[in-house]
């Protein structure tokens, strides 16, 4: 894009620069803490992100044009700023780090997929200043050579919300030449958005991307196990950085987050039809609750929901035999979602689907297996208690590689991190053990069978 076919603004000081594009700047520049660690994405001619640095805040400005940053560097150096020439959607976090603080002035109209730019930073940025066009008082009209699209306000604010951010603050600028006003309804759309994937650590100078441990607990009977073990470490917290709770479980102990993947619309209507059922209690805690509950549709009235990012995960995965829209059961949203931020260790309790009476039982077992599946090919450490029946963690190790009757077999580490494999022979066991094994009328988990 060339510098001057009027979509930037250029000019070799700041005193040449339109001014509403100036209070932006001045705008963040006066409320993040001094020392922050700011990324301007698609920072133009540097302009604003050298009104940053001259603030006291650390700052990369970062844009897809050469010639721009070329200038950038000439005309609007800083000894607390550097330049990158990236585009948006090409910018990852490895490559620059984490930041306090994200600034995307009239950057995402010019995107077609915004989402997944606003979606990466939710999980290596505390804070979101973005501006848009207002469509309803500034609309496209297909007339703006260089703009996808502009957005209404409740536009913007599905669109941060759908892609990690939550909206805390509303402000504006009634025209070209406006400053920054709170709740105004102008030309031009400015949000503030807090991140509901980062969190900062103990020296609270620093983001880290996503939790490394997270524990999903669910309904089943080994959720029993999650309960035993929190209790006698003297809390959950020293077991793992968040716990995930599966539909009712977030009532039942508390939760960083909430997966509940059915539509509200359609378990009202259940509720309805059975006011004094588990569904209808769990509708109205969840008309409560702040959330983040992770659901399908946004429904009014459940302050806490938060839309699952279902296009993020599915394209996220499909360079390493994810991307496959195969989704059962709320657990394996879960495990699908803690892949796709970047976990390093998942647990998981009360995810148990063969049960008594199986035939009637909840599916999803082999749903949430092949994202595990997925999840130990990009080396995340799974853990299932052995009172589960996911992952046949309740079978006895020797009846999980099968074949091997008239052998008992060793694994033993190796220097390079894998396994040796040893075998010593042993007699066959009798006929009436092998038939016993191949009787599908016995319930599978020994440790349930006195239920059946």
């Amino acid at each position: 894009m060339s510098l001057n076919n009027g979509e930037r603004q250029v000019a070799p000081d700041v005193s040449g620069i339109r001014r509403d594009h100036v209070a932006r700047y001045e705008f963040v520049a006066a409320r993040l803490p001094k020392g922050s660690r700011v990324l301007d994405l698609a920072c133009g001619i540097g302009y604003g992100a050298q009104l940053l640095a001259k603030a006291g805040h650390r700052v990369i400005g970062v844009d897809a044009s050469p010639e721009a940053i070329a200038y950038a560097e000439e005309y609007y150096s800083h000894p607390n700023l550097s330049f990158e020439c990236m585009a948006a959607e090409d910018l990852h976090a490895d490559e620059i780090g984490t930041f306090d603080a994200v600034v995307s002035f009239e950057t995402l109209e010019h995107l077609q997929e915004p989402g997944w730019v606003l979606m990466h930073w939710a999980h290596h940025a505390r804070t979101l200043y973005a501006s848009v066009p207002n469509e309803a008082v500034f609309p496209h009209g297909g007339r703006i050579k260089f703009h996808h699209r502009h957005y209404t306000k409740a536009q913007f604010r599905a669109l941060l919300s759908n892609n990690g951010w939550d909206a805390m603050e509303w402000h504006g600028q009634a025209g070209p030449l406006s400053e920054v006003e709170p709740e105004v309804e102008g030309r031009t759309l400015i949000a503030v958005a807090r991140s509901r994937a980062a969190q900062t650590t103990d020296t609270g100078d620093r983001v880290k991307s996503a939790p490394e441990h997270v524990a999903i607990v669910g309904l089943g009977p080994s959720c029993a196990a999650f309960f035993e073990l929190a209790k006698g470490l003297g809390g959950a917290s020293a077991y793992c950085d968040e716990v995930w709770g599966i539909n009712a479980m977030g009532d039942v102990l508390r939760c960083d987050r909430i997966f509940h993947m059915d539509d509200l619309l359609v378990q009202e209507a259940r509720a309805r039809e059975r006011p004094g059922s588990n569904i209808a209690a769990m509708v109205r805690w969840l008309k409560t609750h702040p959330g983040p509950v992770y659901t399908s549709r946004l429904r009014p009235g459940y302050p806490g929901l938060v839309a699952f990012p279902l296009e993020e995960v599915l394209n996220a995965g499909h360079d390493s035999n994810g991307g496959a829209p195969y989704f059962n059961s709320t657990a394996a949203y879960a495990v699908a979602y803690a892949v796709h931020i970047g976990v390093r260790r998942i647990s998981l309790f009360g995810i148990d689907y063969t049960l008594p009476n199986a035939h009637k039982a909840e599916q999803g077992r082999a749903c949430v297996e092949f994202w595990l599946g997925i999840a130990a090919a990009r080396g995340i450490e799974i853990t299932v208690p052995e009172q589960s029946s996911l992952l046949d963690a309740c079978a006895p190790e020797a009846e999980r590689l099968y074949g091997y009757d008239c052998a008992d077999v060793f694994l033993e580490p190796r220097e390079d991190g894998g396994v040796k494999v040893r075998f010593e022979d042993k007699a066959p066991p009798p006929a009436a053990e092998v038939e016993r094994r191949y009787d599908h009328s016995r319930h599978p988990n020994r440790l349930m069978e006195a239920a059946e």
